[in-house]
Parts: structure tokens; C-alpha cells; sequence
């Protein structure tokens, strides 16, 4: 994952890091690691750290009960998933440190892991967990390379020839249609949620509008496609300025 992930990483590989990041008491985890580094911390002490974060107190105020709730967290969910993530390694006595080489290579995602932005919690959630699937990535990618807002139909159209690797013009009008109601019934209402497009239900017109939080490389195709580009090269498909832009589109849409 180019900037994001280890070159030649799968995107069902970039599927699972996005996912692993779009939970706070994670990135904490990975934060106060990272901050122990390279000693690593012991899970005891790891988990009254992890409490006073998450009740965002002293860690002198952490009760007996908070630090054995944040132990349990670590023993059975949030130390096993960033280990099998790539994230951290355990040693053998049983301290936590980062793993040797990290799924991802990005200084701004280390600064957002090491807590150094401005988004809430709850907004960083939402933002990697829109980027936690590929055909979302596929969106914002298409949406990003457009200058207006676009129709439905033209990005699942657009969408349906860069999954298919392939011109719009080939895609089966079915396939389009299926990529359209999962855009319409899942993929686009997450994504404005996390305020990385806009999207209009009445309009039908969706434009892209992109996080702070968020990195143009993340959303960039495993393998770098740009078949629909290419295509429009030589002519057998149109570009992101040409009538198509607005097809779909009513004019009251604004951005």
C-alpha cells in the first residue's frame, strides 16, 4: 500500500489495517506502545494507561475496576488483534512493543496514531472505517478525480469499469446496477457520514470532499488502475469533463 501500507500489500490487507485503526482504544493502545518504545510496556501497566485514556483521567484516578476492565480488553481483544494486524509484537516475557516493521509507512498516520490531530475519536472511527473497504476506496478515488459533482449511475458505472478492469462502455448494465444500489444502500451514506464526499439522496449527485484526517494516497488502488484514464486516451471513454460530469445530476446540487 503505497505510503499506507508495504508495497505489494492486497486490498483485502488494506481492508483489515483501516479496519484495526477505526477503533480509539487501538489507536490508544498503539499510542502508548509507540511512547514506550523500544522497551515496550507490560499488559498491567498498559491497561491502567489505557483506562485513564479512555475515562480521560489522571492515571492516579484509574479505580481497581476500570484498570481490570482495561486488562480484560487487552488480554482478549485489543493486544491479539494488533498483533495478528502487524502492529505490535509481544516478547517473551510477555511485554508489548511495535511490531519491527509497521503495516504502515506514513508520518501523518503516525502522527494521528500518536494522537497529533484535531479530530475527535469518534470522527477518526468514522473516517477509517469508511476507508476499511476496498469499493469505498474505489469511490473516493473516482470522486477525487472529478472537478464537479457526478450522478449515481455514472460512478457506479465508473466504479463497476476500474473493479472490472476494464472501459465503462464494457460493463454489463446489470453489474451497474447492483454497484448502484450498494452505493445507494450502503457505501455512499457511510462516506458522508465520515464527511469524506458529499451526497445528496434527493439529487442524486455526489461530490468529493475529503478529511483532514484522511491521506489521497489511502484511497489509491492497490495495483495503481488506471484503466478508465487510459481509455479515455484513445477515445473509448469520456473524461471527468465532459458532459457525463453532471449526468444525473439536478441543478439545484451544490456542493
Amino acid at each position: 500500500m503505497s505510503n499506507s501500507a508495504p508495497s505489494g500489500s492486497t486490498a483485502a490487507t488494506r481492508d483489515e489495517h483501516f479496519d484495526i485503526l477505526a477503533d480509539a482504544s487501538r489507536r490508544a493502545v498503539l499510542e502508548i506502545v509507540r511512547e514506550r518504545s523500544p522497551a515496550g510496556i507490560e499488559k498491567d501497566d498498559l491497561a491502567f494507561r489505557l483506562a485513564a485514556v479512555i475515562s480521560d483521567t489522571r492515571l492516579a484516578s484509574v479505580s481497581e475496576d476500570e484498570h481490570q476492565r482495561a486488562l480484560v480488553e487487552l488480554y482478549h481483544r485489543l493486544v491479539p488483534q494488533l498483533v495478528a494486524a502487524g502492529f505490535l509484537a509481544e516478547t517473551d516475557d510477555g511485554s508489548v512493543v511495535p511490531a519491527e516493521q509497521s503495516p504502515f509507512d506514513d508520518p501523518r498516520l503516525e502522527r494521528i496514531v500518536s494522537g497529533n490531530h484535531d479530530a475527535d475519536w469518534e470522527t477518526l472511527d468514522a473516517v477509517f472505517r469508511a476507508l476499511a473497504d476496498e469499493r469505498r476506496r474505489t469511490v473516493l478515488s473516482v470522486l477525487s478525480d472529478q472537478s464537479h459533482p457526478i450522478g449515481i449511475e455514472t460512478l457506479a458505472r465508473d466504479v463497476a469499469a476500474r473493479e472490472a478492469e476494464t472501459t465503462d462502455r464494457e460493463v454489463p448494465r446489470d453489474r451497474i446496477d447492483d454497484i448502484e444500489a450498494s452505493l445507494v444502500h450502503v457505501h455512499l451514506p457511510l462516506l458522508a457520514d465520515a464527511t469524506l464526499i458529499g451526497y445528496d439522496g434527493e439529487t442524486d449527485c455526489v461530490s468529493y470532499e475529503g478529511h483532514p484526517a484522511a491521506r489521497a494516497e489511502w484511497i489509491q488502488p492497490a495495483d495503481d488502475v488506471t484503466t478508465t484514464d487510459d481509455a479515455a486516451a484513445d477515445g473509448t471513454a469520456t473524461t471527468s469533463t465532459d458532459v457525463r460530469t453532471l449526468e444525473g445530476c439536478r441543478p439545484e446540487f451544490s456542493r
